[in-house]
This record gives C-alpha cells, sequence and structure tokens, in this order.
C-alpha cells in the first residue's frame, strides 16, 4: 500500500473542506525503510557527518556543525524563528504555532493537542474569532496540524514539531560552476577488503 493510499485510508470524513483523521497521519506505519549508516567525526558537540554506504559527506556536502547549550527560552526562540523563515506562514498562523508548540513542550510523546479560540486567546494578545480561525485554517491546509475527530483536539505533524533538545539551522554552500563528484572509496573500506 502506497503511502497516500495509507493517508486516505485515516480519513473518516470532512469539515469546512479539511479532513478528518482517526488516527496522526504523520506518524509513520511499523515498517521503516533501512536507515543509511553515517559516521559522526568529532564529538556530539562539533565535528561533521558523513554517509558510510556513499561515501558522501552529509547531503552531497560538507556539513560542520556545534552546538552551543543555550535555556528553554532562547531554544523556543531559535525554533520559532527557523519555522518562520522557511515556513511562510503568515503572522497569525506563525502566533497560533507558537501556542501549539509551546503546549506540545509540556506533553512528551504526545501526538495530539486542545485548541480553541479561548486558548489561543489567552496566549495571544488581540486575537479575534476571526483571527483564529483564518491562521489555524492555514496549519491546516500546511498540514502542520491535522483535524481529529474530537472538536478542538489536534493531530500534530510531527515532522514539523518535535520534544528534541537539538535544533540546527542549515546553510548550504555550492561551487558556482561545480558538477556533481563521483563517488570515491574510503581508505576504511579498502581495508575491510583486504582483511
Amino acid at each position: 500500500m502506497s503511502e497516500n493510499s495509507q493517508i486516505k485510508s485515516l480519513i473518516i470524513g470532512e469539515k469546512q473542506g479539511v479532513s478528518i483523521y482517526k488516527e496522526n497521519p504523520s506518524v509513520p506505519n511499523a515498517v521503516t525503510p533501512n536507515k543509511r549508516r553515517r559516521i559522526q567525526v568529532g564529538s556530539d558537540q562539533r565535528g561533521f557527518i558523513l554517509e558510510k554506504d556513499t561515501g558522501e559527506i552529509s547531503v552531497g556536502g560538507a556539513t560542520f556543525y556545534e552546538f552551543e547549550e543555550v535555556d528553554d527560552t532562547k531554544f523556543v526562540k531559535f525554533f520559532l524563528a527557523g519555522v518562520k523563515q522557511f515556513s511562510g506562514l503568515t503572522k497569525s498562523a506563525l502566533e497560533l504555532f507558537e501556542v501549539v508548540y509551546k503546549q506540545l513542550q509540556s506533553k512528551h510523546g504526545e501526538d495530539k493537542i486542545v485548541l480553541s479560540l479561548l486558548i489561543a486567546s489567552d496566549e495571544i494578545e488581540g486575537m479575534n474569532e476571526r483571527k483564529y480561525h483564518r491562521a489555524l485554517r492555514e496549519l491546516l491546509e500546511k498540514e502542520i496540524l491535522f483535524r481529529s475527530p474530537a472538536d478542538s483536539v489536534f493531530f500534530v505533524n510531527i515532522r514539523f514539531m518535535f520534544n528534541g533538545d537539538r535544533l540546527a539551522f542549515v546553510k548550504g554552500y555550492r561551487r558556482k560552476g561545480s558538477v556533481t563528484q563521483q563517488e570515491l572509496k574510503f581508505i576504511e573500506q579498502e581495508e575491510d577488503q583486504s582483511q
């Protein structure tokens, strides 16, 4: 069964043009694809990552990282700044996203949140019914949230929100006029073959 047909089988109805799901459609089924093996050079605070099977350094280029320890407030601020930059959400939808994210942070292991105009207006200054519904619709259309059968209960798309404690912003650079590099063998692989 394809991923699309699995998601369609979870739809139990529709409300105002938005699908209602019996389960969270963003949670993968029990069959997971084989993960690529990775080699991490450095520590868990600083280094770079490369793919062991292909010899590529991360996604076709070098990925260098360095983690800085920050408090909860700064962590949430960075996460929301990243969402703002890459999601294209309007200001109202971003404010509602923040309410959802903060609620999710207190519910480890959960993929559902309770959201209503009352909850949103307690958290967001100037939130009215019209802004709330417009922002909620945007989060539903962008599949950041999914409508559940229960009123005011929404499934959270686990691809957009997480309860993790690490966050990285990656900006890539590519040389002008560069072509894709051919795969090279690692010395480590040659040593394994000779043993």
